[in-house]
This record gives structure tokens, sequence and C-alpha cells, in this order.
């Protein structure tokens, strides 16, 4: 069970940082475009700041929910190969 809940925390939260990275982003009524694809013509000192900020939220929480999932993934191949080995 526990490794279904640390499965499913762990995609959520990949998930999160994804939708969080293609989300366009505006300081001051300005369009300052998303971390993958920032706007052309922009003035750097209008968005650099709130970009590097969504970059590194995006950053922990896709890298968190990755590792997370990945665990959670790990122990129930360990747990399914104790089970098969015992039996």
């Amino acid at each position: 069970m526990l490794s279904k809940a640390l499965g499913v925390v762990g995609v959520f939260l990949l998930l999160t940082g994804l939708f969080l990275a293609v989300r366009p982003l505006q300081v001051d009524h300005v369009s300052c475009g998303s971390v993958y694809s920032p706007n052309k013509g922009i003035t750097p000192m209008q968005c650099d700041n709130r970009l590097d900020q969504r970059m590194n939220l995006v950053g922990g929480l896709a890298g968190g929910g990755l590792l997370i999932a990945l665990a959670g993934f790990g122990m129930a191949a360990v747990r399914e190969r104790r089970t098969r080995i015992d039996s």
C-alpha cells in the first residue's frame, strides 16, 4: 500500500511541476511566456526573477516527484520479487 501511495504522490508532483513549466507567467500585465518558451522581445529585467523562481519550483517539484515515484515503484518491484522467490 505504501508503494502505491508513493507512486501516486510522485506522479502527482511530477505532473504539477510540468503543468507549472508550461503555464504562462505575467508580470505587471506583461506576458513573459513560460519556463520552456519565454516570449521574445521582452525586457529581461521584467521577467528574469520570476522565471528563475518558477524554474526552481518546477525543478524541485518535478525532480522530487520523479524520485518519490521511482522509490514507490522500486519498493513494489522488490516486494513482488520477494514474494516470487519465497513461493
